[in-house]
């Protein structure tokens, strides 16, 4: 069946509702997409028969769902930080650049997909599969790249406690600027003849093409994993697990601090642990939601480098492509839940989302102490190792003094020059 036929069949209401109808026609994949786009369509899919007609009212459903929240939410986690002087740090760059590449990835790919779904195909042309594609792969590729130098800096802040390589703005800019310019360095390279963006799955979305099985092609996919999934994701790892460790080792010293010091001074530290511990749980609750969406797409481009073409169906693709779009999403939702400073910036300026989430209501005297210290130095305090030696000698040298009581009785003994008033014991 040509394509002139197959449009023909949905204008007069047929196939769309029947796939029993599809088979005894022999439709295909390759014939619900114009035939200019044929040579972006791979020889794998071409066997494939059209998914169930209630899939693509599904999947329309389910990116329009996606879409919407990850626009609202991006788009209000944008809007609190530009507002916000107590907010623009070095750190909360980086993740507003994270916020940002999620808001383009849905502008760039939300509305066609939604309509390629309603359609039940690609309704563009190749130059826009082309375009589709690169989109997806830079800013998937810029929201790594971005959550691996948010844990590098937790790292560095860790190491470097006292605030010697405190992120700055400058410092955080050019940082954002390498990722852009990592980022497109890898996502141009199909256009210059390096592997090349291909209709995929149901054929509603475009990606690289992991299916050809040259040399080209599947070094290139291999060498993008590495660089732009394996590579950070091992940057990641590395970065909190050194904090968790840390955080494990600070509570041995809480616990040296309330039988030492007594329970005032141990409530302080318990605080000040609770407080830094959530700014670190915020970090990695958005990886871990992130290599959740991103790993199923990575084994999926990773079993056609390998050949394992029988487990590559159209199902099989779609919905590793529809988890990575929800990475868009986790981000926003996971800052007003956990992060302090954001809820109760987000609660003052939009009071009616209380009704929602609770824990959003302002509470002013709990803002203004919190707007005069930056997440980074609080971290600084909180993480320092050097910090608890410094301590520890502190508390062997007040051992070594007399006490309060000791030092008045002595002073009652002396003698004091006229004029002088002699000071009552305890």
């Amino acid at each position: 069946m040509d394509w002139n036929t197959w449009q023909a069949w949905v204008r007069a209401g047929y196939g769309r509702l029947d796939p029993i109808s599809w088979e005894a026609a022999n439709v295909t994949l390759l014939d619900l997409v114009r035939p200019e786009v044929h040579h972006k369509v791979h020889h794998h899919w071409h066997s494939f028969p059209p998914p169930h007609p209630l899939w693509h009212p599904i999947l329309g459903t389910l990116y329009t769902i996606i879409g919407l929240l990850s626009l609202t939410g991006n788009g209000i986690v944008l809007w609190v930080f530009s507002l916000t002087r107590s907010l623009r740090s070095g750190t909360n760059l980086l993740t507003i650049n994270l916020a940002f590449s999620d808001l383009l990835m849905m502008l760039t790919q939300f509305p066609i997909l939604v309509a390629n779904c309603f359609n039940q195909s690609w309704m563009l042309g190749p130059f826009a599969c082309e375009v589709c594609g690169f989109c997806g792969a830079l800013f998937g590729t810029v929201s790594i790249i971005s959550l691996a130098l948010i844990a590098l800096d937790r790292y560095r802040a860790i190491m470097s406690p006292f605030g010697s390589t405190r992120l700055s703005m400058k410092r955080a800019a050019w940082w954002v600027c390498g990722v852009w310019v990592y980022s497109v360095a890898w996502c141009v390279l199909p256009f210059l003849g390096w592997n090349q963006y291909v209709l995929e799955g149901f054929l509603i979305s475009c990606s690289f093409d992991y299916l050809s099985d040259d040399f080209w092609s599947r070094s290139y996919v291999v060498m993008l994993f590495l660089a732009a999934y394996a590579l950070p994701l091992g940057v990641i790892s590395y970065c909190y697990f050194y904090i968790m460790s840390s955080v494990k080792q600070h509570d041995k010293d809480i616990l040296g601090h309330q039988r030492v010091q007594g329970e005032v001074q141990a409530v302080k530290y318990r605080n000040l642990h609770r407080r830094e511990a959530q700014l670190s749980r915020v970090v990695l609750t958005s990886v871990f939601f992130w290599a959740l969406a991103w790993t199923p797409y990575a084994v999926v481009s990773l079993l056609g480098v390998s050949s394992w073409y029988s487990l590559l169906t159209p199902m099989a693709t779609a919905l590793p492509a529809l988890f990575a779009k929800l990475s868009t999403v986790y981000n926003p939702f996971i800052y007003a839940i956990s992060h302090h400073k954001y809820r109760q910036e987000l609660g003052r300026r939009l009071p009616w989302l209380c009704c929602i989430l609770p824990s959003l209501s302002y509470q002013p005297s709990v803002s203004m102490q919190s707007s005069t210290r930056s997440d980074a130095s609080s971290i600084l305090h909180f993480f320092s190792r050097s910090s608890s030696v410094v301590s520890s000698r502190n508390e062997k040298a007040q051992s070594d003094l007399p006490s309060p009581k000791t030092l008045m009785s002595d002073m009652a003994t002396m003698s004091f020059p006229k004029g002088f008033s002699r000071p009552m014991a305890l």
